[in-house]
């Protein structure tokens, strides 16, 4: 769970990169998924939501709309976890491919109600991408991690 309190103030610290908070990649979302379906007695639901609220905070975002997401994600993982444990990695990384976009269209979606119009989808299809493409090395941190806590 510490890996995941790391990652939620990794996600709003500011880079100096014009646009970037705007399209920062969800590590949360990764780690949500990642412990949901490797080791999910070490992730209950509860520390999910309040991690979420955490980052929320930290990042100014409507309050609970991480907290949702984490959840969603975490949820969809436990619901295919047997689909992916002591399969290849590449399975896993599609089936978060097709979990967090279920997620992140339902947090898009959210915002656009919360703001009563459609909101330029730009921003969050290109932080749904970045987060994609960063699973393999954040998965990979969490394997060493993973292997760590086995000892």
């Amino acid at each position: 769970m510490m890996a995941m309190v790391v990652f939620a103030i990794l996600s709003v610290i500011p880079l100096g990169i014009p646009g970037y908070q705007t399209i920062v990649p969800s590590y949360t979302a990764i780690a949500a998924f990642y412990w949901a379906v490797f080791r999910p007695d070490l992730q209950p639901p509860s520390a999910l939501f309040l991690i979420g609220v955490l980052q929320d905070v930290l990042a100014a975002t409507p309050l609970g709309l991480t907290a949702l997401t984490l959840l969603i994600v975490h949820a969809l993982a436990i619901s295919q976890r047997r689909a992916f444990l002591g399969k290849p990695f590449v399975l896993a990384w599609m089936g978060f491919v097709a979990i967090h976009g279920v997620a992140a269209l339902v947090s898009y979606l959210l915002i656009c109600v919360m703001n009563v119009r459609l909101i330029d989808p730009e921003p969050a299809m290109f932080q749904y991408l970045l987060t994609v493409l960063m699973f393999p090395l954040i998965a990979w941190i969490f394997v060493r991690i993973h292997r760590y806590i086995v000892r």
